[in-house]
């Protein structure tokens, strides 16, 4: 009977113990909802709106940083459709997605001069609503890897279907931060600008303690030259003034 129990209890506590595990994986990954203000009306191929890497700000949200993403990562793009266009050869989606690269990444997708031109279908279409979706299995189908480290740009353009407006881009599932590639060259430049900006701060710093100290030294003189001065005056009674002793006597 006691064996019973105590297998029951295990059992439960192992329960809750997965359970909270998959509750801090869970937490673990974010929604990233891009900022589209920057976005064009465009058709025939063209982009509405491109997400670059900015390696200055990582987390400005016009901006984006596909390392964050990860397996479970959905993209949803929204857009309004201004027009409809009559076609012979017609995609059946108004909006691509595209994952860009000019970094030469380790892609068979790579082109001779380093760059990567990755066109995405959606998985899902709900043309009631205007709104796209794309899987990240297809994202690495179509850029050749799932190593997105030197993914530079992130587009939404139209097909020949229609014209198009992006309204809002959510990027589910994904990191707190990336790991995206950096060319060695702007890292040593960053690298070198951040320490002539300490040993501008340090010589600051070293300026204003001299201040400091030289107002200090100043204001010392100033209260040692009064307190001489008066310790060779007396007071005279009889005119009611500061007179020099030598005098009084």
């Amino acid at each position: 009977m006691n064996k019973k129990i105590f297998s029951r209890i295990s059992a439960a506590v192992m329960a809750a113990a997965i359970m909270a595990g998959q509750a801090i994986v869970a937490c673990a990954y974010g929604d990233v909802q891009l900022d589209c203000t920057n976005a064009i009306e465009s058709d025939n191929w063209t982009q509405s709106i491109q997400f670059n890497y900015n390696n200055d700000d990582p987390d400005d949200l016009k901006s984006f940083d596909a390392t964050r993403m990860t397996d479970q990562s959905v993209i949803t793009v929204t857009y309004d459709i201004l027009e409809t266009y009559e076609t012979d050869s017609p995609t059946g989606f108004p909006v691509e997605l595209i994952f860009q690269s000019w970094s030469s990444p380790d892609t068979p997708m790579v082109k001779s001069d380093g760059g990567v031109w990755a066109k995405v279908v959606p998985a899902v279409l709900d043309e009631e609503h205007n709104t796209e979706s794309f899987n990240y299995a297809d994202i690495v189908a179509a850029y050749g890897s799932d190593n997105f480290e030197k993914v530079d740009a992130v587009l939404f353009g139209s097909t020949n279907d229609a014209k198009i407006k992006v309204k809002s881009v959510t990027i589910t599932n994904c990191n707190d931060q990336g790991s995206h590639w950096v060319d060695p060259s702007i890292a040593e430049q960053a690298k070198e600008a951040q320490e002539k900006e300490k040993e501008a701060q340090k010589k600051n710093i070293i300026g204003i303690i001299i201040g400091i100290i030289a107002g200090v030294a100043v204001a010392v003189g100033v209260i040692w030259f009064i307190i001489s001065s008066k310790s060779r005056e007396a007071f005279d009674v009889s005119t009611g003034e500061f007179v020099d002793k030598k005098d009084a006597r």
